[in-house]
């Protein structure tokens, strides 16, 4: 029973020895942040990763913020530019995405796939905006780790150094999740340099934040004309509303005055015949603004003038309409409806009974009529002004 439990217990710390060797985590967590004069901070992020395969495959990623809320509760803009990536002292592949309020870097490529063990990465960048002024003094507050990380970080620390001639005036610093006020770490002012170290190791989601004040005017504020280029900057979405608000609003305006009002109105004189050089026809089509109810009343209006021009004779009137070609000679020109339908009668004496049992005929030469009706008038009396529809839409869309 002795060498059962020797050998179990053998067995069990070879399996948590290999559980240990297979954890993922940050060895070492190190950022140098150089303050220039005029607030832009230089900071190289030099990060020991311990990975094994398992989440960490191909590389890790930076979620890094680029807004903040100023002391009147705004969001504004942080300025941002990658300046270099490095892994094991090479450059390496990266690439960025958005994400709400900040960009992710994603460190490494698809087609490498990282070998088990220490790797250190190397990310340099630029940012500005990160300085907050008040009237006793100036002041960085960074989080130097982020808070969004799925791994522990066994170390981490950070070394700010000032502009020439500035010397830090106070250190704070704060451990733990986002909004935690934990102090498991150490400072060290040394006059134009700050260092910070960690005292505890920081698990997942939790992070290292510092402070440093610095006597006022030790960075220069913003000009004038930079505060009015960042309130542009700051307020660009709502001048893009606005201002796409009234593009596309004076493109509207211009439309409707172009093409969108109607024409206007004149004294309305009643008349008991069509207009010269419009059929009756085409008077029902114009009122109706198309064909309703299939046109019928148009084709009926049609036969009835080439009655009148005595071109056909309309008979049997009661169950049915027989309609009978006359020899009388078709003039030069005839409207297009009329044309089409004394095309049914090729010959004097030929006929054309208008009644139920015939309907399939009756269909084809109502079909018939519509179609060279509207061939020849569609886009003639009526405008749908597609052009400045669309445009209008496009527009719209793009702002």
């Amino acid at each position: 029973m002795t060498r059962i439990a020797a050998f179990l217990a053998l067995w069990l710390c070879l399996l948590a020895g290999g559980a240990a060797r297979a954890e993922e985590y940050f060895d070492s967590y190190h950022s140098d942040i150089a303050v220039a004069r005029n607030g832009t901070l230089t900071v190289t992020e030099t990060m020991r990763v311990h990975a094994e395969g398992d989440r960490i495959r191909r590389g890790i990623y930076r979620d890094f913020p680029l807004t903040f809320t100023d002391a009147d509760g705004r969001e504004k803009e942080v300025g941002f530019r990658i300046l270099g990536v490095e892994r094991d002292g090479r450059p390496e592949p990266y690439h960025t995405e958005s994400i709400r309020r900040g960009v992710r870097i994603f460190f490494g490529s698809s087609n490498t796939r990282l070998d088990p063990g220490f790797h250190d990465y190397r990310l340099t960048y630029e940012t500005t905006r990160q300085i907050r002024f008040f009237d006793t003094h100036d002041e960085l507050f960074w989080n130097v780790t982020g808070t969004e990380w799925a791994f522990p970080i066994r170390r981490a620390s950070a070394t700010v150094t000032m502009p020439p001639g500035v010397s830090a005036s106070e250190l704070t610093y704060f451990t733990g999740p986002f909004g935690a006020t934990d102090r498991n770490a150490r400072a060290e002012n040394r006059g134009e340099r700050a260092l910070f170290e960690t005292t505890r190791p920081l698990g997942p989601q939790e992070g290292l934040t510092i402070g440093v004040k610095m006597p006022a005017g030790s960075i220069d504020k913003p000009t004038a004309s930079e505060e009015r280029a960042l309130f542009f900057k700051d307020n660009r979405d709502l001048f893009l509303a606005l201002g796409g608000f009234v593009v596309v609003l004076f493109y509207y305006l211009w439309a409707w005055r172009a093409v969108g009002r109607d024409p206007p109105r004149g004294v309305v004189v009643p008349r008991w015949d069509a207009p010269e050089g419009i059929s009756p026809a085409l008077v029902s089509y114009i009122d109706g603004k198309g064909f309703g109810g299939h046109g019928w009343t148009a084709v009926s209006a049609a036969f009835l003038s080439l009655a009148v021009k005595g071109l056909v004779e309309l008979g049997d009137l009661r169950k049915s309409i027989t309609v009978t070609r006359t020899d009388k000679p078709v003039p030069a020109r005839l409207p297009t409806g009329e044309a089409t339908l004394l095309a049914a009668l090729p010959a004097a004496g030929s006929a054309f009974v208008i009644e139920k049992s015939n309907g399939r005929s009756v269909q084809k030469l109502g079909a018939d009529f519509r179609d060279a009706m509207e061939k020849e008038h569609r886009l003639k009396y009526y405008h749908a002004n597609w052009p400045q529809v669309i445009l209008g839409i496009v527009l719209s869309l793009a702002c």
